[in-house]
């Protein structure tokens, strides 16, 4: 007879589903928020794929001017113009930046500088993976072993958005950062992280740290810097 029964411990639980489906969030839908970003102007590195297509794609969706600093013109191009055709926002850019050459970040930013009245947010998305070489006689603030050339790009962005403060610097990075491994040595060439994923990961802790660092250095000038996580 005992066996017949289900255990007590069931009985609770088609209230519980109840009240987790009561509880339960709907799925957040960037479309919907009523943010409306005229005569804001905003760059997103890397805007050709991926992430910064989609960031890019939502800032101009709000109206934003939003160039898109690509290191290759055709790819650039091409999501410009799905942009604005999605968008219906004529205001998409491009603007050439290859974040690997510190000749090619300063003519950027010198032509932003020359070229627009004011920056309001920066969105630091493009970086580079690959193998590790490592080079003993390389120079500081040289990456190599897969890491994000964006400290070059990052640095000078300070100086545009002090320019035009209050604004925002926004860094993306990844929950992977948590096993990654911090090593001025990675930066100058003379250290590598043991493989792709090492490579990856210690990129993505120096983001955060880079973006700690940049806060501080930045209090009280109206720029905010961010971390933005992605997967």
């Amino acid at each position: 007879v005992g066996g017949s029964e289900p255990p007590w411990w069931l009985l609770p639980l088609p209230l519980l589903a109840l009240l987790l489906r009561a509880t339960r969030r709907s799925p957040w839908d960037p479309r919907k928020c009523p943010t409306d970003l005229t005569g804001k102007t905003v760059i997103v590195t890397g805007a050709n794929s991926g992430i910064g297509k989609c960031v890019a794609m939502e800032l101009a969706r709000r109206n934003a001017r939003t160039i898109l600093a690509c290191r290759s013109r055709e790819r650039g191009q091409a999501a410009v113009q799905e942009i604005r055709a999605a968008t219906g926002n004529p205001a998409v850019l491009l603007r050439l930046l290859d974040t690997g050459s510190l000749a090619s970040v300063r003519a950027f930013a010198a032509a932003v500088l020359r070229e627009e009245p004011r920056l309001d947010v920066l969105v630091n998305n493009a970086g580079v993976t690959g193998r590790c070489q490592e080079n003993p006689a390389a120079t500081r603030g040289v990456h190599n072993c897969g890491v994000s050339p964006q400290g070059h790009f990052w640095l000078v962005g300070c100086y545009l958005l002090k320019a035009s403060a209050p604004a925002r610097v926004v860094n993306v990075t990844s929950f992977r950062h948590s096993v990654g491994t911090a090593d001025s040595g990675y930066l100058t060439g003379q250290r590598c992280p043991g493989g792709y994923d090492a490579a990856y990961n210690s990129t993505k802790l120096m983001n955060v740290l880079f973006t700690a660092e940049l806060a501080r250095r930045l209090q009280g000038t109206g720029g905010c810097p961010v971390v933005h996580r992605s997967g």
